[in-house]
């Protein structure tokens, strides 16, 4: 890669072109391969972006699962996790949601 910033965007979508359902249920649209090659490429980032409305519905932790991974971004003298940062209007979100 180059030394300029850049940005990844990484969703999971449906064969029709969905990202969610209207349900009120976290729909899953990967598998355990994909969820592991999200967290080696959170691993390789600086900053995580969601909007407010994730928190809200999905409640992520937006944290590197493996250890090993972990290990390396320690060793590599950054953060064990990438920052979180959300956007929102109102600023209404549950102060014991994951994110935090």
């Amino acid at each position: 890669m180059n030394a300029f910033p850049y940005t990844i965007l990484s969703c999971a979508m449906s064969l029709d072109g969905y990202l969610d359902d209207t349900s009120d249920k976290r729909l899953f649209l990967s598998n355990k391969a994909d969820f592991d090659r999200v967290d080696a490429l959170r691993a390789t980032c600086d900053a995580i972006l969601v909007g407010a409305n994730t928190i809200r519905k999905d409640n992520p932790r937006l944290m590197i699962r493996s250890t090993i991974r972990q290990k390396e971004r320690t060793n590599k003298k950054l953060p064990v996790h990438p920052k979180k940062i959300t956007i929102t209007v109102s600023g209404n979100l549950a102060s014991t949601a994951a994110f935090f």
